[in-house]
């Protein structure tokens, strides 16, 4: 067996131009000081260069001159004990040749990655293998491979309308362990060195499987992936990726590249129909807001389809929230988990006024439980704006005893508050 590096998952979502974008990125670079939270490092990926030279200079950026044990170490390790070390090299094998088979320029760009992480931590050693093995990592996780992650907390999404029909998306990335705050990225997608608005813009922290899991492509769709519960066959799951089935983590960035320069272009309806039929290897929800009016839906994905009994989850006229974390829509949101709940009682105290703003979803996202311990970062998120702010959070603890939850392990507490 190689020598692989040792070492799961995350979300919440709310979506608001020139003179309205700087004032709310004033009251927001107010309110993160609050809530605590920084800004992560920027990279911008020139589409127009060769796919090796995409990502030169990513990984450095990512890590902005942190050790091994303060960034992929402890990512890595953890990942390891509750996924990776139950994939033996066959499997590891069969996961690289799917990408170099299937995904031919996405596997040149992580050969860029794989080569990053050699040269600036030389003392580890990444394989190719291993990387594509975090390209699947969403299917692998979903599979009795994996351990037990009921007790993490993956994601939220907030969406909102306010009175002038402009759409509001804000999305909690909720994920372990602390230091993946510490590898998280902003990526501004571009075509042409000189450019100066991205084609699209994505965020996250597993950014070195070459896709990202939040994205915003100017006046169409802003969009983040939600984890949905499910336990599946790691053979099942194998065979699919053998056959080609595209990864979580590139769905979304695969489908922006792809209707990026359709003239006209694609119309929000037409994105939510792509993304309910996509096939998948692994469920989850996809939380989405457009640049028009009435433009916000969530799918709650399975592997063929839409699984919710009443298809599509869209905002309609009487309706101007929508709030999606890790459990379906049509049933009761988990007692032991209910942040769903905790953002929509939020919303309605807000009112309309109020919380369908970018500021007003921000603040939700950055209340307990909502916020928790395990909130990496938040993307506040505009299609009609073109817009992708991201803030690295730290974690949240709750005001009572923190004995009462379990996962006080990630608060700094003082004990008795």
């Amino acid at each position: 067996m190689q020598n692989l590096p040792k070492g799961a998952r995350g979300c919440s979502a709310f979506t608001h131009k020139s003179y309205n974008m700087i004032f709310m990125f004033v009251c927001l670079l107010v309110v993160h000081t609050t809530y605590g939270a920084s800004t992560p490092p920027t990279f911008t990926l020139d589409l127009s260069l060769p796919p090796p030279e995409r990502w030169r200079g990513a990984l450095a950026a990512s890590t902005f001159g942190r050790s091994w044990n303060e960034t992929f170490g402890p990512i890595f390790q953890f990942h390891n004990e509750s996924l990776y070390d139950q994939v033996d090299e066959a499997m590891f094998t069969t996961l690289g040749n799917a990408m170099r088979t299937h995904y031919p320029i996405e596997s040149l760009e992580l050969d860029t990655i794989v080569h990053e992480f050699n040269v600036l931590f030389p003392e580890q050693y990444v394989s190719f293998n291993y990387l594509a093995g975090w390209v699947y990592f969403h299917e692998l996780a979903h599979t009795d491979l994996a351990s037990n992650s009921s007790v993490w907390r993956e994601c939220t999404g907030l969406l909102a309308q306010s009175a002038d029909g402009a759409m509001h998306h804000v999305a909690n990335m909720d994920q372990s362990p602390p230091a993946v705050r510490n590898v998280t990225l902003h990526v501004r997608f571009v075509n042409g060195s000189t450019a100066r608005k991205p084609l699209f813009e994505g965020v996250d922290w597993y950014w070195f499987t070459t896709g990202t899991s939040r994205m915003v492509l100017p006046g169409v769709v802003s969009v983040q992936e939600n984890w949905r519960f499910s336990q599946l066959s790691h053979k099942a799951v194998l065979q699919d990726i053998q056959a080609g089935v595209v990864p979580q983590i590139y769905v979304f960035r695969r489908s922006l590249e792809r209707v990026v320069a359709m003239n006209p272009p694609i119309t929000f309806d037409e994105m939510v129909d792509e993304w309910s039929n996509t096939r998948l290897a692994a469920p989850f929800y996809i939380v989405m807001a457009g640049a028009k009016s009435g433009e916000g839906a969530v799918i709650a994905r399975n592997k063929t389809g839409v699984a919710a009994p009443n298809g599509v989850l869209r905002m309609d006229s009487g309706q101007w929230y929508l709030v999606q974390t890790n459990y379906d829509h049509w049933r009761k949101d988990d007692k032991n988990d209910p942040r769903r709940t905790a953002a929509e009682t939020l919303l309605e105290e807000y009112g309309a006024k109020a919380g369908s703003s970018d500021l007003g979803l921000f603040a939700v996202s950055g209340t307990f439980p909502v916020h928790n311990p395990h909130t990496a970062y938040t993307a506040v998120m505009s299609a009609r704006d073109g817009t992708l702010l991201p803030f690295v959070r730290v974690s949240m603890c709750p005001l009572y005893p923190a004995s009462t939850f379990h996962d006080s392990e990630y608060c700094v507490c003082i004990p008795g508050n």
